[in-house]
């Protein structure tokens, strides 16, 4: 007995000090913000905001005001940012306008924090030094927030001023990377106004595509002869994501006008905008593809097609792919038999999505599927990976019709199967909603 008595001391003792000591580390660290040296001052912030420590909001608001070091004041900024205090919101959009560059950038940070904290490294990236060749250095992402979360209007307006006057081109880049996270449709005039900016385009372009309304495509069409090429590429890239019919006209115009064997990548993109758009004016390039050398001409051809609804190729897709020996193009042929009428063929696309190789290429596909309850039959026997990705086709073009179909996965054992099907859900609700009112 005596023996138990001192187990329950002894955990009551445990119990005790582990209150006791978090309270101690955070008196500590908000009299660091104090100290007389700068990296205590900036190790104090960074821990406070790790804490998410409410109490210390306004010890670091003065430093954020008035601490003399920038890298304390961004580190501050950030703290803020993910302790998320409405309050902080007006004093951070004011520290837009302080004098340092990287101290902006935290705070760009910190308003992106109040939203969102995974997967925004990309809004930071910056093409500097070595990195401008560095291939694996993303600037391009699909991350958003929820469909329906709330974001501040004063936010969004910060990040289209900052986007428009801030000096240093990564910051305006920055913010409008941020406004693409943060769904900011409702400052697409200003992303319109700053395609001025000569460096800001490509970023521009990539988010409108993210918002994907095929009229926000009538704001690239004047770039498709932009003086930088890199400019005029992402163009007929975006043409091609948002699906903007009237871009077909000049989009099969350069085509025609390449020159042969010097123009070759040039027309391979453009087939591929071509393709994505599936408008039957299209129809003779696709059809001139079909047996072109290039695997991936071949392959953009075959969604051309299907996309288009071409049913006079059913047979001849069909046969050639029997001969094909490209798993990509026959991947290519298989989604567009089954856009034609060959439903058959879908299961050889779901095949597909739990593959490393072919996965994202089968989950781009489900984004065009000519009726989705055609999915719900291979919800339930796909692996992890390809359910995640049905699941995310759905939440991107799935109706309410769908919504029985993936209730049953918000108790799944899979902790990614569970989100990706919560996602799905807000996404359609959000959308049947908005359609509703």
């Amino acid at each position: 007995m005596r023996f138990f008595h001192s187990l329950l001391v002894l955990w009551l003792a445990g119990w005790v000090v582990g209150l006791w000591l978090p309270v101690q580390g955070q008196d500590r660290y908000l009299a660091d913000l104090t100290s007389p040296d700068r990296r205590t001052r900036q190790r104090a912030a960074v821990a406070l905001g790790d804490r998410r420590l409410q109490a210390a909001v306004p010890a670091l608001l003065e430093v954020l005001r008035n601490d003399l070091d920038p890298q304390v004041r961004a580190e501050a900024a950030v703290a803020l940012g993910k302790i998320k205090d409405p309050q902080t919101l007006s004093p951070l959009i004011e520290a837009l306008r302080e004098p340092d560059a990287d101290v902006r950038r935290a705070v760009l940070r910190a308003l992106l924090l109040f939203y969102i904290e995974e997967d925004i490294e990309f809004v930071f990236a910056r093409r500097r030094g070595l990195d401008r060749f560095n291939p694996f250095l993303e600037t391009d992402d699909p991350t958003m927030v929820l469909p329906g979360t709330e974001v501040a209007p004063a936010v969004l307006q910060a990040l289209a001023d900052a986007m428009r006057d801030d000096a240093r081109v990564d910051n305006r880049r920055a913010a409008v990377r941020a406004l693409g996270v943060l769904r900011g449709e409702s400052m697409v005039s200003a992303m319109v106004e700053a395609l001025g900016d000569a460096d800001l385009r490509e970023d521009i372009f990539r988010v409108l595509a993210k918002f994907g309304r095929p009229e926000y495509g009538l704001h690239v069409l004047p770039y498709l002869d932009d003086p930088d090429a890199n400019v005029r590429q992402e163009a007929v890239r975006t043409l091609g994501r948002l699906r903007t019919r009237e871009a077909v006209t000049p989009l099969m115009a350069r085509y025609r006008a390449a020159r042969p064997g010097r123009d070759t990548d040039q027309q391979t993109r453009i087939l591929a905008a071509l393709a994505r758009i599936g408008d039957p004016m299209s129809e003779s390039v696709f059809r001139e593809n079909l047996d072109h050398p290039s695997a991936e001409r071949r392959r953009f051809a075959a969604e051309g097609l299907g996309r288009c609804e071409a049913t006079a190729y059913v047979d001849e897709l069909s046969n050639r792919r029997l001969a094909e020996k490209d798993e990509r193009v026959r991947l290519a042929q298989a989604f567009a038999l089954y856009r034609l009428g060959r439903r058959e063929f879908l299961q050889d696309v779901m095949r597909q999505l739990d593959s490393r190789r072919y996965g994202e290429q089968a989950e781009s596909y489900l984004l065009s599927l000519t009726r989705t309850a055609d999915l719900h039959p291979y919800l339930r026997i796909a692996g992890p990976r390809g359910t995640e990705r049905m699941l995310r086709a759905l939440g991107q073009v799935g109706t309410r019709d769908d919504l029985p179909a993936l209730r049953p996965f918000l108790s799944d054992r899979d902790r990614r199967i569970v989100n990706a099907a919560n996602r799905a859900i807000r996404q359609i609700e959000t959308r049947a909603g908005a359609v509703r009112d």
